[in-house]
């Protein structure tokens, strides 16, 4: 949180006025969550971002919040938060809810644009699109991947790939990557992963429907609830 305060991102953090509630708060979220999770072990880290993105990445050189890029017409573009290994780039844009349509092609697309046009962004740079999704990561991927492509059809550009996650697919992963770790120092670090999660009323877990429980194995004779009395 505290690079999002030293950025001007006060908003939910207490120091705005009045606007103590974190709803919509995703800059505070943002921050809170990667400034954990670049204090994280360089074992802990790669194994965490490698699998989060799909290929190695790490150990972590640089880390930069709301770096500010230029369009070719001289508009200015905010990426959330940039991370840099010395091989890759990754251009993080986090978005406030899982299981909402907030991530948008137009956005994606400014930001791999400044990005490239300000020297920013090598060819293979990586695009992480964090929450925001409707749809469960491995299926909104190819709907906002179709729309990206639409998006940058006229301009010449480099190869990148697009990675989608939610921020519960996110808790997941640092789950299975800390726990086992022993250490009590990455744990304290989970555990204020999942403080921030409550305070912005997001899930650690995956829904879990009725019907997908699987059966208690549970028999009562017919007699069982006869004497009841039924009011």
């Amino acid at each position: 949180m505290l690079n999002a305060i030293l950025a001007g991102k006060k908003r939910g953090t207490g120091l705005q006025g009045q606007a103590f509630d974190a709803q919509g708060a995703e800059d505070v979220l943002t921050a809170t969550i990667f400034e954990r999770l670049a204090y994280l072990p360089n074992e802990q880290f790669c194994a965490v971002m490698s699998e989060l993105l799909g290929e190695n990445f790490g150990p972590l050189q640089e880390v930069e919040y709301w770096p500010s890029w230029h369009l070719p017409c001289g508009t200015r573009v905010e990426p959330d938060l940039v991370l840099y290994d010395g091989r890759r780039t990754v251009v993080v844009e986090a978005k406030r809810f899982d299981n909402v349509r907030q991530q948008n092609a137009t956005q994606l697309s400014a930001e791999l644009l400044a990005g490239w046009h300000d020297g920013q962004l090598e060819e293979g740079c990586i695009l992480l699109a964090l929450g925001g999704l409707e749809l469960q990561p491995h299926k909104a991927q190819p709907h906002l991947q179709a729309a990206l492509q639409q998006a940058l059809a006229s301009n010449a550009g480099k190869p990148y790939k697009l990675v989608c996650q939610s921020w519960t697919g996110l808790y997941q992963i640092l789950q299975t990557h800390i726990q086992p770790a022993g250490s009590t120092s990455c744990q304290r670090l989970l555990d204020d992963i999942s403080a921030c999660y409550a305070w912005h009323g997001l899930r650690t877990h995956e829904q879990r429907w009725l019907k997908d429980l699987h059966s208690a194995a549970i028999t009562t004779q017919p007699e069982a609830f006869a004497a009841w009395n039924i009011k």
